[in-house]
């Protein structure tokens, strides 16, 4: 009845620890986490309550702790915090460890693919799930790259993407595999057919969230240092 409790654990655990690295020196940055957590995390958590109201997905009891708050499981609450925070930290390990540079930006292409994919969300919108992560995705793609544009025109975010990707399957698996979470059939693509719109077990839904989710906490988090400074360099 704690999987999804040790899944958050292990989520944080070794990224905790290792924020305390000389070069990487993630816990100076812990102030920048806070706006994150209170426009981001709050924004995603009201989804979530929204979304569980709605059947869009459930939690199994087996798997949780039952103890819950806005009528979702705490662990699920502790979800908005630690992956964030691990992601955001490998983030900083790139920055750290990895060279960057700038990649070829134009901000009205991104602009025009999240006007364009308003089109497949109005198709869907009766697919609970399906509509609004592409509204979300659709939301963030025309929004960062004007108010912050440092996201998408640095090779360190497409490094972060593909790895915190990788990150995301696994974890993803194991919620979706035991099943901590369960999907609502009539709110995914593809609902429980042959070919039911997923990779594995994970619904493709959840690829364009943990996108929008990710990249909405690290344009905040990277807005703070624009604005309050970085206790770090680079």
């Amino acid at each position: 009845m704690y999987e999804y409790l040790i899944i958050n654990i292990l989520v944080i655990f070794f990224p905790f620890v290792l924020s305390f690295d000389r070069k990487v020196a993630f816990f100076r940055n812990w102030k920048h986490l806070v706006p994150t957590y209170l426009t981001v995390g709050v924004a995603f958590v009201v989804w979530d309550v929204f979304a569980t109201d709605a059947g869009h997905w459930s939690f199994n009891e087996s798997f949780i702790t039952g103890i819950k708050l806005f009528g979702l499981p705490v662990e699920e609450i502790m979800f908005f915090i630690t992956v964030p925070y691990a992601c955001i930290f490998t983030y900083e390990v790139i920055r750290a460890y990895m060279r960057d540079w700038e990649v070829p930006f134009n901000r009205w292409t991104y602009a025009i693919l999240g006007l364009f994919l308003l089109v497949p969300a109005l198709v869907f919108h009766d697919q609970g799930y399906t509509f609004i992560v592409l509204i979300s995705l659709s939301f963030v793609l025309v929004a960062v790259p004007f108010l912050v544009p440092e996201v998408f025109q640095r090779r360190s975010y497409w490094i972060f993407i593909l790895i915190t990707m990788g990150l995301f399957l696994l974890v993803n698996h194991f919620l979706t595999s035991i099943p901590v979470v369960e999907y609502g059939a009539e709110e995914i693509w593809g609902g429980d057919g042959a070919w039911n719109g997923r990779f594995i077990h994970i619904p493709l839904e959840d690829f364009i969230y943990n996108i929008s989710l990710l990249t909405g906490y690290l344009s905040v988090y990277l807005l703070s240092k624009r604005v309050l400074g970085s206790d770090r360099d680079g």
